[in-house]
């Protein structure tokens, strides 16, 4: 599915439209617009601007394409684990999700990138509201189900698993269009002039799995996460910290075999040549700032590889650590990636995110 917009109304482009764009103003490799994870890779659509200021989207795998991944704490002593799939459904459809396919949320305990306990969501057809069953199932035991878009989270549950599935706010934030000007010269925006949050207004799909802390090794255990997507036995995406196959892996087939890697891979498959791609890009966009060695991108490499979010349980969720709905990853991974000489994009987290479960905010 495509869609041709103006550049003022919103289609998710995240932290590799950033990097990419900071590769084009070296001189190094054409612009390339894409999501944190989404449409990463060919196999799942892609991302375009115009001379005319006009943004296309085409979506391959819409229902199956990984926004983001989450994971932080909860009262009570329980752990939030959450993925966004399809960006901007209300402006792009469709607003269900995939029947039969697998979404999954992977769980390391062990510190090898090896899923050791995965939380399994499966969906039915969509009746004629649009409303599909879905069932929530660690390993081959279900532990909840439900129906989506039950904003108040009423599934049938075991082992005090409490789930959601539907339609959310997307709470991913990102003046885009002062970027687009700072950066290629649109319009008359620039970032620090007037920063606006292009995402503010969109909705996503969003699951959301609240488990008891003890579920998952309990407090202090050390634990990796990630998303997958799978359909007729096939891994479709995969994320676990943003951007990391938008920014690093600049060709298609490289994108596309990076989402078919599992973590536990990523630094050796294909005689390192991920790893590879994600030190040359540091040490090229560094230049920015203050450049990275050889060294010192090398050792950066191996924080973000393999691609898991990492975080330990029982604590106060901050990217690194964990990833919160309202951290500002696009501010941290601009400094981390241009050696300090890109900070900040002057946004900041929307103001419909709930204290309360699902925590994402209602749909506009």
């Amino acid at each position: 599915m495509a869609i041709h917009v103006s550049v003022r109304p919103a289609v998710r482009t995240t932290a590799a439209l950033i990097a990419a764009a900071l590769i084009l103003t070296l001189g190094i490799a054409p612009l390339i617009t894409a999501g944190a994870d989404h449409l990463d890779a060919p196999s799942l659509g892609s991302a375009s601007v115009s001379a005319t200021d006009v943004l296309s989207v085409n979506k391959v795998q819409g229902q199956l394409d990984i926004n983001d991944v989450y994971v932080f704490d909860a009262a009570g002593g329980r752990t939030v684990l959450a993925m966004t799939v399809n960006p901007a459904v209300n402006l792009i459809g469709p607003r269900t999700f995939k029947a039969g396919a697998e979404y999954r949320l992977n769980v390391d305990r062990t510190g090898d990138a090896v899923s050791d306990q995965r939380y399994t969501v499966t969906f039915g057809d969509p009746d004629a509201r649009g409303i599909q069953h879905y069932t929530v199932k660690l390993g081959d035991q279900a532990v909840a189900s439900g129906f989506t878009n039950d904003a108040k989270g009423k599934s049938q549950s075991r082992q005090d698993v409490r789930a959601f599935a539907g339609v959310r706010s997307d709470p991913f934030f990102f003046d885009l269009i002062g970027f687009l000007g700072s950066v290629r010269g649109q319009g008359t925006d620039r970032l620090g002039v007037t920063p606006t949050d292009f995402f503010a207004g969109l909705n996503t799909l969003a699951i959301v799995v609240e488990v008891p802390n003890a579920a998952l090794g309990g407090n202090g255990t050390s634990i990796g996460v990630w998303g997958t997507t799978v359909s007729g036995g096939a891994v479709v995406d995969q994320m676990g910290r943003p951007a990391i196959n938008t920014v690093f892996n600049a060709t298609g087939a490289d994108k596309n075999a990076f989402n078919a890697t599992p973590p536990s891979q990523q630094r050796t498959a294909l005689g390192g040549k991920f790893r590879a791609n994600v030190i040359n890009t540091l040490i090229a966009l560094s230049a920015l700032g203050t450049q990275y060695t050889s060294a010192q991108a090398a050792g950066i490499a191996d924080i973000l590889l393999p691609d898991t979010l990492t975080y330990t349980v029982g604590t106060d969720a901050s990217f690194l650590n964990g990833r919160d709905l309202d951290d500002d990853v696009i501010d941290i991974e601009l400094g981390l990636v241009t050696g300090g000489g890109v900070t900040s994009d002057g946004v900041g987290a929307h103001g419909d995110l709930l204290g309360s479960f699902p925590y994402l905010g209602a749909p506009h």
